[in-house]
């Protein structure tokens, strides 16, 4: 989740006693907002959550970066098309949220909400339950898409980037732990996620936003800063690589798909040199998927180096 909602980053530096008071005010909000979404149904929760979170759009600094990166992403559509995209982005990061707070009740209510579609060489390695990076965007449903790995009864840590806002870190780890997942932070560093893997356990994370290190490998066709590091680390501990998404259906319901799993195409290449051969095929699973929804691709952090800012 972005860094503020309501006050803009330059602002917050400028003025950290306002900063501070930013963060107890979203912490508030979303605490009440929480409450109220676990008193309701999971169509109202969804409702709610969108509702609420479209409202911050028109205030957020996020949504230039929004804008920017769909600039990029989409450089023949209008500044119009982008505007009322960004808009819809705020409501689907609304819908998230909503379904963290009731992954539990998508959970218990999966034989009516959830369809599962597996590729054939995915529906083999499921079964096997051999260690798995599993892989999303943050695309759809992308929070629901775990929910395969317990359907197969895989033992799973999840990888997550830590908040800044200390309210609101609270809120989402408990959120997290409540499902009963390890929890890995990105702050960690690879020996977690080494361990983990070597154990035989598997971990899912969504490697589309920009990192603070890491190659630069196209994506819609300019060069982006990519984490190659969870590949290579699936090549060297010798799990595999999979990728899986989730779809929002009408009535709150899901498609989760899980697609082959990843092959090396230099499988002599060196590690690093296939990581990234990887990852590229990887970027290409994304890009589709954000062509297909667009307006559901939560992308409030600038993806691009700033050379490409449009």
């Amino acid at each position: 989740m972005p860094e503020f909602y309501l006050v803009p980053k330059r602002l917050a530096r400028k003025a950290p006693a306002l900063a501070a008071a930013a963060q107890r005010v979203e912490g508030a909000l979303l605490r009440c907002v929480f409450w109220l979404m676990r008193k309701l149904s999971l169509e109202q929760a969804l409702r709610l959550s969108g509702f609420a979170f479209g409202l911050i759009a028109s205030v957020s600094d996020k949504a230039a970066k929004a804008g920017d990166n769909l600039a990029v992403a989409f450089p023949d559509k209008s500044r119009e098309w982008r505007k009322q995209t960004t808009r819809q982005i705020f409501r689907h990061l609304g819908y998230s949220a909503a379904e963290l707070i009731k992954l539990p009740q998508i959970w218990e209510e999966r034989e009516r909400r959830i369809e599962f579609v597996l590729e054939p060489e995915a529906l083999k390695h499921m079964q096997s339950k051999r260690p798995t990076v599993f892989m999303t965007a943050h695309v759809g449903a992308w929070q629901v898409a775990v929910l395969v790995t317990r359907q197969f009864g895989f033992d799973i840590s999840t990888i997550y980037a830590p908040e800044s806002n200390p309210v609101v870190q609270d809120l989402m780890l408990g959120l997290r732990r409540s499902f009963g997942e390890q929890l890995i932070s990105t702050d960690a560093g690879p020996r977690p996620l080494i361990k983990a893997l070597n154990a035989g356990e598997s971990i899912v994370m969504a490697i589309d936003t920009r990192p603070d290190t890491g190659k630069l490998i196209p994506f819609f066709g300019e060069d982006a800063l990519t984490n190659t590091s969870a590949v290579g680390l699936a090549l060297r501990t010798g799990a595999a690589v999979v990728l899986a998404r989730a779809e929002r259906l009408p009535g709150g319901h899901y498609r989760i798909t899980v697609y082959d799993p990843i092959v090396s195409p230099i499988p002599d290449a060196p590690v690093k040199d296939q990581a990234v051969a990887m990852t590229e095929i990887i970027h290409r699973y994304f890009e589709d998927w954000i062509r297909e929804y667009p307006e559901q691709w939560i992308c409030l952090k600038r993806r691009w180096p700033k050379a490409h800012k449009l």
